[in-house]
């Protein structure tokens, strides 16, 4: 009776354990050993629209550091994996429209990490075969003609979406419609260029501004061993109109885009060239006919206007050639 009695303790104890031990434990997980290895992994489980995945991270300094929130979201959104680019934070981030993260005292090592996404997991299947068949079609002889033929590719097929609907932010969906904001030629342009081989970030910035109305995404892109500034979205001139005002340039030929404060100088500055891509002269005219449209109708805007004026002041400098007064008032009417 005594042993029976003991036995049934011990299942009973072992029951207990099982119920106190939570449902996901390290033996479950995938196991973390630096950051790279842990961005790779969140970028895999976003890639594969996974709502779920656990991960082991075994160093204490490295689970201190990740578990909070804003190097998360800050490192992640810098990650760049160059084995494998559509394995990296600086796409993937932006497929995200919410994150949690979750850990047990008694296995705090073990990070429980769920996404909620703003594309649909078919879809994305769908897109990623389009990418692979247009990545093919548009590769040229040469780093520079591939990524023009991108370049013009992209802004001839989509038209910048200025209702600024949250279905069209990403590449994913705004393939689909043909109409997206600057998240999603960035992430287009990232995505077709990772397929080929040549090396593409996405940087988060603001536009003409540090406000952030004017948040902001772009490209830099390597062009024969060196990294250029790369805006699709200010390229496009509406219709299959295309524009190279912002193609190519280097930091010093840049403007009214402001990256990031959190991204470092080895980031940005030390990586892109301080003078732009020397574009053919067809390419050079192309950007300077473009700009000279637009100043031909500035100007012709600034002269209407001033004949308009010039209007309203010989008309108020004209006498009246009579005068009609009305007791009821106190004021003349010409």
């Amino acid at each position: 009776m005594k042993k029976h009695i003991q036995s049934l303790l011990v299942i009973t104890l072992i029951f207990g354990l099982f119920l106190l031990k939570p449902l996901h434990c390290k033996a479950d997980a995938i196991k973390i050993h630096n950051e790279n290895d842990f961005y790779t992994a969140l970028s895999k489980q976003i890639s594969e629209c996974k709502k779920h995945e656990l991960y082991y991270i075994s160093p204490d300094d490295l689970h201190q550091k990740i578990t909070v929130q804003k190097n998360i979201e800050d490192d992640f959104m810098h990650h760049y994996n160059p084995k494998d680019p559509l394995l990296s934070g600086c796409y993937n981030y932006l497929c995200v429209k919410s994150y949690s993260m979750s850990w047990y005292e008694s296995h705090s090592h073990t990070l429980n990490v769920t996404f909620e996404y703003n594309v649909i997991k078919s879809r994305k299947k769908e897109y990623m075969d389009e990418i692979e068949d247009l990545a093919k079609s548009l590769k040229r002889d040469s780093d520079f003609e591939t990524v023009k033929a991108v370049h013009d590719y992209i802004i001839r097929r989509v038209e910048y979406d200025y209702s600024k609907k949250k279905t069209n932010y990403t590449d994913v969906e705004g393939f689909r419609d043909n109409v997206m904001v600057c998240q999603g030629y960035a992430m287009a342009s990232y995505a077709i260029f990772a397929k080929m081989g040549i090396p593409c970030r996405i940087i988060i910035g603001h536009a003409g501004g540090d406000s952030e109305q004017n948040l902001h995404a772009w490209n830099i892109v390597q062009v024969d061993g060196k990294w250029y500034n790369y805006d699709a979205t200010w390229d496009d001139a509406k219709g299959e109109n295309v524009s190279y005002t912002y193609f190519l340039k280097g930091k010093n030929d840049f403007p009214n885009h402001i990256a990031d404060d959190s991204y470092s100088p080895a980031e940005l500055n030390d990586l892109i060239s301080d003078d732009s891509y020397h574009l053919p002269v067809s390419m050079a005219i192309h950007s300077t006919r473009f700009i000279r449209n637009i100043l031909i109708d500035a100007g012709l805007i600034i002269i209407n206007i001033a004949v308009i004026i010039i209007c309203i002041k010989a008309r108020k400098k004209q006498k009246p050639v009579g005068t009609v007064i009305n007791d009821d008032f106190d004021k003349i009417i010409y």
